[in-house]
């Protein structure tokens, strides 16, 4: 007998009864069990779903019995509920029709039981159909979910010219299948969450188990667990509730986009805490030289690759000190300075109205404003403006006489550097900690810089992430993990997962070296 249908596609109505507030509202409510009579589930949906227009809600009857189906519009997919739910339906002809004769009819999209009005509002908002036979004690919940999202893009924070050209999305399913598709193993462990009274967002742990510290993934969540906040939608809410030190400058969890550094700190032994709807992973713990490391260093040779990290420390470091050494040197120790370099730095200083460290404040703070409004403009403008706007104010700003020549250069020469780091997270504090610099330079000289420089390195000693210290395998020291800090060694020499993250399986490598007739060659038991 084929289904008719009684009632078409409309949104509940209210009936009139006081809206509730939000301190109507009551957390033990989601424990309540669904209502086995259709006035009694009325009623309580037009308390519950009042004035949303995209609650929908279709009586049908099939052979004889009255069935209720209840769904979003918008992020259901109208496709599979017509030909996976409303055609399977229609065929039904069996007279005594029970919930699991249906559950067995509903072959075609994936089916599960739930009997709390928790469970009801948690099916309808992750856009799955719910099946309502009234009854019964309980409901079928249907998934023919199609949330509205971007297909899969290439990543545009960590662009690599070589390697996979696969970026996160703000789908969760879609992020863990690009992992899934890179570790084939029952052991790729995924245990999910919900975080939000008001968003009830959905939060995955994930991490290889027997590789993974035991004691790492609960402590990753029981810090979730132990968040309580309206609305979970990013990873920056996330970060700033369950991370060390939240008053450092420095990022203690490692953010990425890249499916492919997810993979390969999984397989160290870290652990990705995901969220619906942000198109990035947060990887923890997480150490000072992990924003040092691009994913470009894993897709050239090894003998290139100790180049380019040499050449983003130098960089970073420059970043930092350099505005401030400028000012300490042509302020307080000039004696330090060549004669020639000295004379010379003198006579671009001659006719300046302002001092050393006032000039290197303000042409800071003029880069960092250039550098702000060329990010907020469109990408076709805003390279343009950044461009053109720091050359026209750097050379307006000689010939008017007001900045000497060599600090352009110095504070130009920064930008750039900071430039060449791959976290962005990382660069921000970089930022912030120049204009320390340059007041520690200008107040106290080289004694100044070196006395700040003692307190930010016992700061960083002093950071943790998750228990683990912030700067190893420097501080503690670890040789054999120093093969992928500074340098990066061959494959075949990076035998071993890091020390420092206490892997229960140290082991990653077994390959023996290239060019060696016998597997026994080498020694595993070799650090």
């Amino acid at each position: 007998m084929f289904a008719r249908f009684r009632r078409s596609d409309q949104a509940s109505s209210p009936s009139g009864r006081k809206p509730r507030t939000a301190s109507d509202l009551n957390i033990s409510e989601s424990d309540e069990p669904i209502p086995d009579r259709p006035e009694s589930m009325h009623r309580w949906l037009d308390t519950e779903w009042a004035r949303c227009i995209d609650f929908q809600m279709r009586d049908i009857e099939v052979c004889g019995t009255r069935i209720t189906l209840f769904w979003l519009r918008g992020i259901v997919d109208l496709l599979r509920l017509e030909t996976g739910i409303m055609q399977p339906l229609e065929s039904v002809s069996k007279r005594r029709l029970q919930l699991r004769d249906l559950a067995s009819v509903l072959h075609t999209v994936i089916v599960r039981e739930i009997s709390t009005l928790g469970e009801f509002n948690a099916a309808v908002t992750d856009g799955q159909v719910v099946l309502r036979m009234w009854g019964t004690s309980h409901a079928l919940v249907l998934e023919v979910s199609d949330p509205p999202g971007r297909p899969i893009d290439k990543p545009e924070n960590e662009p690599t010219l070589e390697g996979p050209q696969e970026a996160f999305v703000e789908h969760i399913q879609l992020n863990l299948a690009l992992i899934r598709k890179r570790i084939r193993s029952p052991r790729l462990k995924v245990e999910s969450m919900r975080v939000g009274t008001y968003s009830h967002s959905t939060v995955c742990v994930v991490y290889v188990e027997g590789v993974a510290k035991p004691t790492l993934v609960a402590e990753a969540k029981r810090r979730i667990q132990k968040i309580s906040i309206d609305s979970l939608n990013d990873i920056n809410k996330l970060r700033e509730l369950i991370g060390d030190a939240p008053f450092t400058l420095f990022p203690v969890t490692d953010e990425t986009e890249r499916p492919d550094r997810v993979t390969s700190n999984l397989l160290q032994g870290r652990i990705a805490i995901m969220v619906d709807g942000a198109p990035n992973c947060l990887l923890v713990p997480a150490q000072f030289i992990h924003f040092l490391v691009a994913a470009d260093d894993y897709y050239v040779h090894y003998t290139l690759t100790i180049f380019l990290r040499m050449l983003r420390h130098l960089a970073y470091w420059s970043s930092l000190f350099l505005p401030a050494l400028y000012v300490a040197l042509s302020s307080y120790n000039q004696d330090l300075l060549p004669t020639p370099l000295l004379i010379t730095v003198a006579a671009q200083h001659r006719g300046i109205p302002f001092p050393s460290i006032l000039e290197a404040l303000v042409m800071l703070t003029i880069f960092e404003v250039l550098r702000e409004a060329g990010t907020r403009l469109p990408r076709a403008v805003g390279q343009s403006v950044s461009i053109v706007g720091t050359l026209v104010v750097g050379d307006s700003a000689v010939r008017a006489g007001l900045v000497s020549p060599g600090m352009v250069i110095v504070i130009a020469s920064t930008g750039v550097a900071s430039f060449a780091l791959p976290a962005y997270g990382f660069v921000n504090s970089s930022r912030l900690i120049q204009f320390a610099f340059v007041l520690a330079a200008g107040l106290g000289g080289l004694v100044g810089v070196l006395l700040l420089a003692l307190i930010l390195i016992t700061h960083l000693v002093s950071l943790r992430s998750f228990g683990v210290p912030y700067m190893a395998p420097g501080a503690p020291f670890e040789w054999a993990d120093m093969k992928d800090m500074f340098i990066r060694a061959p494959w075949f020499a990076m035998r071993r997962r890091p020390k420092h993250l206490e892997p229960i399986d140290s082991v990653n490598n077994r390959t023996p070296v290239p060019g060696k007739s016998k597997a026994s060659s080498w020694d595993l038991s070799e650090s």
